[in-house]
């Protein structure tokens, strides 16, 4: 995946995540359809793993996910 790819995918799962706690299920299914032809539920797997991992979002229940204060502060940066 080029990075210009994975940028845009970390970026959209962040910015649906502003608007406050999201389900899993809900991210992936906005996150495949926004018309990008690399946003797969694996690429998007792949994703959610690296915010995780980083900090940059937290789970805060089963399934359900919140972006974090790093989090915006990356995506601040990805926006830029």
């Amino acid at each position: 995946m080029k990075d210009r790819e994975r940028d845009i995918l970390r970026r959209t799962i962040l910015e649906l995540l502003t608007k406050g706690c999201v389900h899993y299920t809900d991210l992936d299914k906005k996150v495949c359809a926004t018309c990008h032809p690399f946003a797969t539920t694996n690429t998007f797997k792949s994703q959610m793993r690296y915010l995780l991992n980083n900090c940059y979002i937290d789970r805060i229940a089963r399934g359900v996910y919140q972006i974090t204060l790093k989090g915006k502060k990356y995506l601040d940066l990805l926006t830029s």
